[in-house]
């Protein structure tokens, strides 16, 4: 399978807004990045229709921005968002809630072991490692480590107090918090790690003049920065590089794994979702001033993590206000792995 890592700098911060500043989302979301290299296309290369029409003509497709753990610059660890099933051999609630993603290692011990008619894994979550209490590992995963390791993760939340300064149109300061994503590089016996976010795509459609444009893309995305507080030096990255990553595949599979964020065409679609999570996106005022006309539609859209009997289609949202249809979108379009 393809891939891009986006390698952020040394203590690299990230603003991926969910419901407002002082929240942000963990993962880099393919929505978001739908939107970034959007952006990119239009004032940069051949225009943003260009890459929407790759998008929802499936000739083009990319997984949300999965968790990477690199050793010494290199990959070691990808994780996948934990399925959205029931665990019926880990009584550990707490561990249940605060595990998040599972090591491809991991990931083929929760295929060996899942039911898809029960919608259920007999994995039991307290019978490995993990890092941060987050990023569940095997034990051969983490081999060589040191103990303490698992007691840091590779990227947390920081939350600080901020300041809106007053306009001519609001009298007072206005005191705020705003949450971002850190990555932490550290040294465990002279050997460096450090997080990255991991791009799993699809391009094998594409021209060799329309993969090169949209390699660009992603590269000077780097450089601009993807997310929230990008003037203040967030959301950049130091370094793109492409790499192939080897996932476990079945030509029967029953069941596939959604790790980007999904929007259903049609009923037919909706009705092959067996477990999932739903979330709420877009909304907001787009002029600065608030004008009740000029707000974005939402929609409710599927998570990362999400089970489905079969590998489904999706499509991209407008969430255009109606005098301007065409303007905003969101990007639905299914990526998923087989189970």
């Amino acid at each position: 399978m393809q891939a891009l890592l986006l390698i952020p700098g040394a203590g690299g911060q990230f603003h991926f807004g969910e419901t407002g500043l002082d929240d942000s989302s963990d993962l880099l979301h393919s929505d978001t990045l739908f939107s970034a290299l959007a952006n990119i296309y239009e004032y940069a290369l051949s225009g943003a229709e260009i890459f929407i029409d790759l998008v929802e003509s499936r000739r083009l497709s990319f997984s949300s921005g999965l968790y990477a753990l690199l050793k010494q610059g290199e990959l070691s660890l990808l994780f996948v968002p934990k399925p959205v099933v029931t665990y019926s051999k880990t009584d550990d609630r707490k561990l249940h809630k605060s595990l998040k993603y599972f090591s491809l290692g991991v990931f083929e011990e929760f295929r060996k072991s899942f039911d898809p008619l029960k919608h259920e894994s007999g994995l039991d979550l307290s019978m490995y490692s993990s890092i941060g209490n987050e990023f569940l590992c095997l034990a051969e995963e983490l081999a060589g480590m040191p103990d303490e390791f698992k007691n840091h993760s590779f990227r947390r939340f920081t939350t600080s107090p901020k300041v809106k300064v007053h306009t001519t149109f609001e009298d007072n300061d206005r005191l705020y918090h705003e949450t971002t994503i850190q990555f932490n590089s550290f040294f465990v016996d002279g050997v460096k790690y450090e997080g990255a976010y991991c791009v799993l795509f699809d391009a094998d459609a594409l021209t060799t003049e329309e993969r090169q444009e949209f390699l660009a893309a992603v590269r000077i995305m780097a450089d601009e920065g993807v997310g929230g507080q990008r003037s203040s030096g967030k959301g950049q990255f130091r370094e793109v590089r492409e790499v192939t990553i080897a996932l476990p595949f079945s030509e029967d599979a029953s069941r596939y794994l959604g790790i980007s964020v999904l929007s259903p065409a049609s009923n037919d679609e909706f009705e092959s979702l067996e477990r999932y999570e739903l979330f709420v996106r877009g909304g907001g005022s787009l002029g600065w001033m608030g004008t009740g006309e000029k707000h974005r539609k939402q929609a409710r859209l599927i998570r990362e993590g999400a089970v489905m009997s079969r590998n489904i289609t999706g499509r991209v949202v407008d969430l255009s206000p109606d005098a301007e249809t065409g303007s905003i979108k969101r990007n639905g379009i299914n990526f998923a792995i087989p189970i």
